[in-house]
């Protein structure tokens, strides 16, 4: 079974309750925890793990950290969510995605606790099985959208954590409105005795709920800003603590607000302190960090073939996601006469408001349309394009809004632009990389 998303995996994943559309999704460890003690704890069972919690760049860390623990030729088991077109790109097991015989096995045993688990407590739970099973040296675990009430967060002491980037992203999902009580339920991932990575903040208050939060778990906190520096010099990276500095003459994932997610990850494999990893090997993996929709161009295939443009997609769908993609387009379109294009979807729930504000000034036209009909995985409604489309008239920028992605292909050739930015989603993000035929592997 090697096909992309075999109908066996999704017959597998069928047994479990799917939270789409869904108001009432279910926070909470119970479940979990009692799947997981049938199954042995496997979560306990694991190499040495970092835990990543935060608003944006958490797969970019993760995709930091596997790239240069590769480059040391050390074997690296990921597990990270939402996926783009396959639902195996959750599970890296040691270097290689999970095969659908090893998915659907895993999820077999996860069903066969007789527990009522959701779409991602049950990856969740499979993931922790199949690391337990597979021999690695290292393990990344990326949390869904939460902190303290997340599947994942049934680990007794991972080896490290790191807090990113706090912004406003699912407010009404866990009820909460205000930066210091999202970085909170973020902090839930600190242990006691155990080194928290703080990533840079934007905002002063995320900073020290987090601050506060490691007190109050006895957590060891390691700062950035504090506890390391780190710069660019011109498209090089340079991080410095007390152990000395690591380089990379670029950084393998576009955009200058990346700077911060190699940070924590250098901070983190520090922490770690794995064999074989040293200054060398750190700063090639950094430069060879590749983590598909963050600013990836796309390659020549059928839809950027369609359109005749150069064609940029990013996962940018919050409010700081979208000020970190709108900084990058800025930087690199500065000197252009025409600016660039934007191909944008959304979930409902999210904040459309701001996220177009924060880009509208850097473009030059808006193509809006509706969420592909099979996006959403644990997603939901999508925003209407003339919703969108009006948001951005109101924020001073040209834009369309059509009915389907065959629309929008079609008033993307009527513009002829020589470049697109297609963002707003990681489900329009997949839908796209599956149009023009490219794989996640």
């Amino acid at each position: 079974m090697s096909g992309g998303d075999d109908h066996t995996v999704k017959a597998a994943l069928a047994a479990f309750t799917d939270p789409r559309g869904r108001v009432d999704i279910r926070f909470g460890l119970d479940r979990i925890k009692q799947a997981l003690a049938i199954l042995g704890d496997p979560q306990n069972k694991l190499p040495p793990t970092i835990h990543i919690a935060g608003t944006n760049g958490k797969g970019s860390v993760a995709a930091f950290l596997r790239a240069m623990g590769e480059a040391s030729d050390l074997g690296v088991h990921v597990f990270t969510s939402p996926h783009l077109i396959r639902v195996n790109e959750r599970i890296r097991l040691n270097g290689r995605l999970v095969t659908d015989d090893e998915l659907v096995a895993a999820l077999e045993r996860v069903e066969d606790t007789g527990v009522d688990l959701t779409y991602f407590e049950a990856l969740t739970a499979a993931a922790f099985l199949l690391f337990s099973q597979i021999q690695a040296d290292f393990c990344i675990i990326e949390t869904g959208a939460g902190g303290e009430l997340d599947s994942t967060n049934v680990m007794v002491r991972p080896d490290a954590c790191i807090i990113t980037s706090i912004g406003r992203d699912h407010e009404k999902m866990f009820g909460v409105s205000d930066i210091s009580s999202i970085a909170r339920t973020k902090a839930g991932i600190m242990r006691s005795d155990t080194p928290v990575i703080i990533g840079e903040q934007a905002e002063e208050d995320a900073t020290q709920s987090l601050l506060e939060a490691a007190r109050d778990k006895a957590a060891n906190v390691i700062l950035a800003g504090r506890d390391w520096k780190d710069w660019l010099e011109g498209e090089a990276f340079v991080f410095e603590d007390s152990a000395g500095q690591i380089k990379a003459p670029w950084l393998g994932l576009a955009g200058p607000h990346q700077r911060l997610n190699a940070a924590c990850a250098c901070a983190a494999m520090r922490v770690l302190g794995l064999r074989g990893v040293d200054a060398t090997s750190m700063g090639a993996g950094l430069r060879e960090a590749v983590w598909p929709a963050r600013m990836q161009s796309l390659k020549r295939g059928p839809f950027q073939q369609s359109i005749g443009a150069q064609i940029v997609i990013d996962g940018a769908h919050n409010p700081a996601g979208a000020k970190a993609f709108a900084d990058a387009i800025a930087k690199r379109h500065h000197d252009d006469d025409v600016l660039p294009v934007i191909l944008m979807a959304m979930q409902n729930n999210k904040d459309a408001e701001k996220i177009i504000a924060a880009i509208a000034p850097y473009v030059s036209r808006f193509v809006m349309m509706p969420l592909p009909a099979d996006a959403g995985q644990e997603g939901g409604s999508g925003a209407e394009p003339q919703r969108l489309a009006e948001i951005a008239r109101n924020n001073k920028a040209k834009a369309d809004a059509v009915s389907s992605l065959e629309d929008a292909v079609e008033r993307l050739k009527e513009l002829a632009p020589e470049m697109v930015y297609v963002c707003g989603s990681l489900y329009l993000a997949g839908a796209i990389l599956a149009l023009n035929e490219e794989s996640v592997l």
